[in-house]
């Protein structure tokens, strides 16, 4: 059942501090929604709760490491202590390593995995009992490659699939249980975000960027519908609608078409910073990236407005 409006609801968003995060708060606070801003990096927090804060509502900053388990119970437990509670934890956070399999150490591939399926654990499991109380929503932010293979960001797809089939399971139990707390995800396909700059890299290269993808406002957009009325997965962009679906019953197809997309990416010769985004924060506020060609999801504006 939807969830009606969203002023006064308490939120709690984790990677606040870019990209979707930093849209997504945005578009929250626009909403009425009170937020409490999770991520590492303080100066990008203070910048994107500043935006916020222009709309009249409360936008708290905390500077944590969700990889951190006890930390991240603290944090959650500090949100829902300035909110009064919680209604809605939206889990956004991911950082990842870019680069052939073999050639990523197996540190990075770890905290990658850590970074997004552990960091979603770690949030999630503290939040629970305020969200049980407040009959609340998660949403959370997937990819279409928790249902695809995504070459040279093996520990990521790896990651956001343990992340589709947990909160799956998740799902079903709280549902068993009556305890009135929904479980929504949104995969984006492609999204300009400061992340395609930031990233770590087992090559010491960033990887070609694609010449077009969605902004992260569409995202953010798809986030506020599913906590308002909450479906188990929504997907943005009709390039990855089509993947998923190729994917599905058309897989040597779809196989083909990744090869392509592999060669494309790995031909880019740009450096990476040292030593990245899994590592550090580098986030600063910014929404985009400015590297790709933005346009609207008219697929992910439909699935948005129809049941």
């Amino acid at each position: 059942m939807p969830k009606a409006s969203l002023s006064g609801r308490r939120v709690l968003l984790t990677g606040a501090s870019s990209g979707i995060g930093a849209a997504a708060a945005r578009r929250f606070a626009e909403q009425g929604a009170e937020l409490a801003l999770a991520a590492r990096g303080r100066e990008g927090l203070e910048r994107v709760a500043a935006v916020a804060g222009e709309h009249d509502v409360a936008a708290h900053v905390l500077p944590v490491d969700l990889t951190d388990r006890a930390a991240a119970a603290e944090a959650v437990d500090e949100a829902a202590a300035r909110l009064g509670g919680l209604d809605v934890v939206v889990a956004n956070a991911a950082a990842l390593t870019y680069g052939p399999f073999e050639d990523t150490d197996a540190e990075a591939f770890d905290r990658c995995l850590d970074s997004v399926f552990g960091v979603a654990v770690h949030t999630i499991r503290p939040a629970l009992p305020h969200l049980r109380r407040s009959r609340g929503t998660i949403v959370v932010t997937g990819s279409i490659v928790a249902r695809v293979p995504a070459p040279n960001i093996a520990a990521y797809a790896a990651a956001k699939h343990a992340l589709r089939g947990w909160l799956g399971s998740l799902r079903i139990e709280l549902r068993s249980e009556a305890a009135g707390v929904d479980v929504a995800m949104v995969h984006p396909g492609i999204v300009d975000t400061p992340l395609w700059r930031t990233l770590s890299s087992a090559t010491g290269e960033l990887p070609r960027t694609p010449p077009e993808g969605y902004s992260p406002d569409e995202v953010a957009r798809a986030l506020v519908a599913q906590a308002i009325d909450p479906r188990p997965e929504l997907t943005v962009g009709g390039e990855a609608r089509t993947i998923e679906l190729l994917f599905a019953g058309a897989r040597p197809v779809a196989e083909a078409a990744l090869v392509l997309f592999e060669r494309f990416t790995r031909s880019g010769r740009d450096p990476a910073p040292e030593p990245g985004g899994l590592r550090e924060s580098l986030s600063r506020g910014h929404e985009t990236g400015e590297v790709t060609v933005t346009r609207p999801s008219l697929v992910g504006m439909a699935r948005r407005i129809l049941p």
